[in-house]
């Protein structure tokens, strides 16, 4: 029983700022929702790595594989304890970023069969959501305002 959503948005950020957050594990906790922690030495097609997710049953650790790596467009990662596979398709589109996301679980335990059968669909949707939301918020550039305050004043 496979459950996915998928949804699309724009950034008003360069394609390279987005892949930035996108396709580095290690700043994946900065804009997915309840990504605790990561451990990601070398990001390439096929490594596994470890991170810490807060799901519906609490935080746990799962092994995560990269199962598509393509530089600065796409990155898919499937989570073996979970079945959820996440994708992240990346266009540059008018100076901006269009970017394509797609969640889709393929339950592998009964608790997330439950979870599956239950609420799947809208799970997935809202936490797709809620991940190019924060997305959007973390590639977006900061107001010149913004800039000054955190650049240091040089001393007198």
């Amino acid at each position: 029983m496979q459950r996915s959503s998928t949804q699309q948005t724009f950034i008003e950020a360069p394609v390279e700022s987005v892949w930035e957050l996108v396709g580095d594990p290690n700043r994946h906790p900065e804009w997915w929702p309840e990504m605790l922690e990561i451990e990601c030495a070398d990001l390439k097609e096929g490594c596994r790595y470890r991170g810490v997710v807060k799901g519906p049953f609490g935080a746990a650790a799962h092994d995560l594989v990269v199962d598509r790596f393509e530089d600065c467009r796409e990155v898919s990662i499937f989570c073996d304890g979970t079945g959820v596979t996440t994708r992240f398709v990346l266009t540059d589109a008018q100076g901006g970023t269009f970017v394509e996301g797609c969640f889709t679980i393929e339950p592998n335990s009964i608790g997330m069969k439950v979870l599956g059968a239950v609420t799947g669909r809208r799970f997935m949707h809202s936490w797709l959501e809620s991940s190019l939301e924060n997305l959007r918020s973390a590639a977006a550039p900061q107001p010149a305002a913004a800039r000054r305050r955190l650049t240091p004043t040089p001393p007198a």
